[in-house]
């Protein structure tokens, strides 16, 4: 019984938030090693393990903040703080857990990495407190969600350059796009309960905000595979995009829920092409 609410604590029941922090990281390490290694695969193994241990240490940091809060939002009064399934003690113990095992990975990397790390931890504690201050909390998301693929990049090179930084601007609308979608989800309850987000901010012009969103993203993303000499396999992955974003464009219900939550899933998709564009043209070329 318990063991399931830990679940539903980390989120472990969906896996969409994961992969949408983890295809920027290993996306950072394939984009920086000049050839696929032993250690480049040892690296993405490393990631791989750091997401699933900060995605779901992100979850209960957030469930402490917002456990009152969540509590008079429809969809999420049954999450295990917000119901009193669990209480903030045993989700203490768990994040300190899942935070000391991203320590020892942490101290495996180099310094540029680890201050990058910490620095991400920093804003990872911010983030939830934003919804009660500012209108554009998804912007502030953006800035944390997609700091591994800053730390991919790192942890190959030990400093970061122009091209991880354009690749990380581009996530940054990216995730601007997808989590305006998500907020629409809560904007009544929101709205009620006096907390601020893009989707409330945008309202009825939310839909040509998302374009501006996508097109910028797109335009990051090709400036770093130019700079990072990316050759086709990336483009046509970066086409293909392209073409994920005008369906949700077209598709963009602000009113459907359930369309918004399913719109906000199959960014997982475009995570995944990015990720497959730049491995397979490196490993082609």
């Amino acid at each position: 019984m318990h063991f399931n609410h830990y679940l539903s604590l980390m989120r472990l029941h969906s896996l969409a938030g994961l992969w949408l922090v983890l295809f920027p990281s290993l996306s950072g390490i394939i984009l920086a090693s000049a050839s696929l290694s032993w250690q480049t695969f040892f690296l993405l193994i490393l990631f791989t393990i750091g997401a699933f241990l900060m995605r779901p240490a992100g979850c209960i940091i957030n469930d402490i903040f917002d456990k009152e809060i969540d509590a008079h939002v429809e969809r999420t009064k049954y999450r295990p703080l917000a119901s009193g399934a669990l209480n903030v003690k045993q989700a203490l113990t768990l994040l300190s857990l899942l935070l000391f095992i991203a320590l020892v990975i942490l101290l495996l990397t180099n310094k540029t990495t680890f201050i990058l790390g910490v620095i991400s931890m920093c804003m990872i504690i911010i983030y939830p407190l934003l919804k009660r201050y500012v209108w554009w909390p998804q912007l502030f998301l953006g800035f944390t969600f997609n700091m591994g693929s800053l730390l991919g990049w790192a942890v190959v090179k030990n400093q970061v350059s122009i091209e991880p930084m354009l690749f990380y601007a581009g996530c940054i609308f990216w995730t601007l796009s997808y989590d305006t979608i998500y907020a629409h989800q809560d904007k009544r309850d929101d709205e009620k309960l006096g907390m601020k987000s893009t989707a409330l901010y945008f309202g009825d012009t939310t839909k040509p905000w998302l374009k501006r969103f996508h097109l910028m993203s797109l335009m990051m993303w090709l400036y770093a595979g130019i700079l990072s000499s990316l050759n086709n396999i990336f483009y046509i992955a970066l086409l293909a995009v392209g073409v994920v974003f005008h369906y949700q464009y077209k598709n963009f219900n602000p009113d459907n829920s359930s369309q918004c939550m399913s719109t906000f899933k199959n960014n997982s998709y475009v995570g995944l092409l990015l990720f497959l564009g730049i491995l397979l043209d490196k490993v082609v070329n």
